[in-house]
């Protein structure tokens, strides 16, 4: 099980990867982990924009993931059954507030723990925005490939 010092760690290395791959003007050394009560999980300063917030969710079955994990500690690993949670995890960030003054985009990662494929969870994603006013100006999938946007105002 990941601590929070770990989760932190992941979401830095996940964000810089995201904001490299989309070409975003982020300046790295404004790149600040934020951990307060219901605050957006990075904060930046992202060009000429002043600073934004970005919300990180990891797309991620968990069936699959116990059984990476128990493998990991020398089980054996047997085929889970694969589902695709990204509705699930979209609808309960949408239906979140967050405590900040600044625009908040949310960044949808892939870390090989679904086997959904880009285009499944894009389809899957992407009406939902549209359905939904959420706390976000933009949406973005860092999949396994690429990174798109999913959506924005």
């Amino acid at each position: 099980m990941r601590t929070e010092q770990d989760k932190g760690i992941v979401e830095l290395t996940v964000f810089r990867d995201f904001a490299q791959r989309a070409g975003l003007p982020v300046d790295d050394t404004s790149i600040e982990k934020r951990s307060g009560d219901s605050e957006p999980d990075i904060l930046c300063t992202l060009g000429d924009e002043g600073k934004i917030a970005f919300e990180l969710v990891e797309i991620c079955d968990p069936m699959l993931a116990a059984n990476i994990a128990y493998a990991l500690v020398g089980g054996a690993s047997a085929e889970p059954l694969a589902s695709d949670p990204s509705i699930r995890i979209v609808r309960k960030k949408l239906g979140k507030t967050y405590r900040t003054d600044c625009p908040v985009e949310l960044v949808c990662y892939t870390n090989g723990r679904t086997k959904a494929a880009d285009h499944e969870i894009l389809a899957a994603i992407q009406p939902w925005f549209t359905a939904i006013k959420g706390p976000f100006r933009r949406a973005w999938l860092l999949g396994k490939r690429e990174v798109y946007q999913v959506w924005s105002l």
